[in-house]
């Protein structure tokens, strides 16, 4: 019963997208043409390369059922309802064949070359589309095959440009909220963060008080600006919203381009321009993402230590400071801690055994530690903690909470070893304000864990 429930849900939701989907296209459709905006299709391919449970004979016979409902609905000949069902269904299959095929970097349009890889997808569907519904051109508009393949091609190139982009990319609703949490920036951030819209929406309002051929590229310089601004969701969001508007619009004639009297050819030529258009600003987001990625990594990689995962000396240092210096009308701590007899593990071990040692002793101390609390490689087996608005005893009993819990943890070392770890921590402070540098501090510390060692290791001194 699950089983039959499960396949009746797919069929039914899919129905329910492609029968909307499909509406709103024929709400663009001039008397005599094919829909302005027709975005069923790339959505439909979009839900099953983005969600592969419903690629099912289930999920393809609820998008019939929305295609079919959706035309008989307002009117179509069941007929030539049927076969341009047909043609849209085989151009979305192609579509999900061949994503398949490509990474899932690709198809998230994350590097350089994935708009390229899209573009090729999008044709080939449209391609395939095109001669399976070319033949109806003479059906619905009195033109041949050659014209009907030319115009079926180019309309369903540009929807699967303007659409797809955007549930490809799409990055959860979590980080969509996040990225739309503008209210809790300053003025100056907030009015740099809208000023592409609004260049956006200016260059919209452009073409419908200029007209003429060039309002087609009215909206380039403010896409691209978009497109370093904005994540890549975002862009295909707007370039979507966008290029929507300029098919819908040049239909309707809000936005007159003065082009010949040949609607036919002249719709064609529109439609190709807007699929190109959209090309620009998808590549620039997708090169300015991967290059962003890049540099994220690069960062991690100079702040944080490649074996351990907690921070290099260098940035403990650096941010440290900033602590510290921030801390002056209330107590700041720091500790030193020492892997106790680290070496005598290096020695008769082996470094990997080493190495394991560290991963996890740095594990534990970390999970010890509050969210404001800095934890650094200082070198070595030695490791420093800044914890900010903690005075001498809280410092205390943190630190008697990380060697219990070092304490009472086994390692698992190479072959069928495993080592008992305790660590030796050197504790300082500065109560009330003092002013102190985060280095006295670490001296201060260091003096204590040395005497700590002294006592006989595995203990706290303060």
């Amino acid at each position: 019963m699950s089983l039959v429930m499960g396949k009746a849900f797919v069929a039914g939701a899919v129905a329910i997208v492609v029968l909307a989907a499909s509406l709103l296209g024929i709400l663009t459709r001039p008397v005599g043409f094919l829909a302005a905006f027709w975005p069923a299709n790339a959505i439909l391919l979009g839900l099953m390369v983005r969600y592969p449970r419903f690629s099912t004979v289930s999920g393809w016979t609820g998008a019939a059922v929305g295609y079919l409902a959706a035309d008989l609905l307002t009117g179509g000949d069941l007929g030539l309802t049927a076969w341009l069902t047909a043609a849209n269904l085989v151009g979305a299959m192609t579509g999900v064949l061949l994503f398949g095929r490509m990474r899932e970097d690709d198809r998230r349009l994350k590097r350089p070359q994935s708009v390229l890889f899209l573009f090729a997808v999008c044709v080939a569907a449209a391609a395939v589309a095109a001669v399976a519904g070319g033949g109806a051109a003479r059906i619905v508009f009195g033109r041949n095959f050659l014209e009907g393949l030319e115009f079926w091609f180019v309309t369903e190139l540009v929807n699967n440009l303007v659409v797809l982009p955007p549930i490809l990319t799409f990055p959860g609703w979590k980080a969509v909220a996040r990225e739309l949490s503008w209210t809790r920036e300053s003025r100056t951030t907030l009015l740099h963060k809208a000023a592409p819209l609004v260049a956006l929406i200016l260059s919209a309002l452009a073409g419908v008080l200029v007209g003429g051929p060039g309002a087609l590229a009215f909206p380039v310089p403010a896409l691209l600006w978009c497109a370093v601004s904005y994540s890549v969701f975002a862009t295909a969001v707007l370039t979507m919203g966008m290029c929507a508007w300029l098919l819908v619009a040049v239909s309707a004639g809000a936005v007159q381009l003065a082009v010949a009297d040949d609607l036919f050819s002249a719709s064609t030529s529109v439609r190709l321009g807007v699929a190109l258009l959209a090309l620009g600003p998808l590549t620039v987001a997708s090169i300015n993402s991967a290059r962003t990625e890049l540099l994220a990594r690069l960062a991690y990689t100079a702040s944080y230590d490649s074996l351990t995962g907690v921070l290099t000396r260098q940035a403990f240092l650096a941010l440290g400071n900033q602590l510290v210096a921030s801390s002056q009308s209330s107590p700041v701590a720091v500790m030193m801690l020492d892997v106790d007899h680290f070496k005598k593990v290096n020695d008769q071990f082996g470094h990997a055994s080493g190495d394991k040692v560290l991963v996890e002793f740095s594990r534990t101390v970390g999970d010890c530690l509050r969210p404001a609390d800095l934890l650094g490689r200082a070198g070595g087996e030695e490791f420093a903690v800044v914890m900010p608005g903690t005075g001498l005893a809280s410092a205390e009993r943190i630190a008697e909470r990380i060697r219990k819990a070092v304490e009472g943890t086994i390692i698992a070392g190479s072959g069928d070893h495993a080592h008992a770890v305790t660590v030796s921590i050197g504790v300082s402070s500065a109560e009330n304000g003092a002013s102190v540098t985060l280095d006295r501090l670490l001296s201060l510390a260091d003096v204590h864990l040395y005497r700590a060692k002294a006592q006989g290791r595995n203990r706290i001194a303060a």
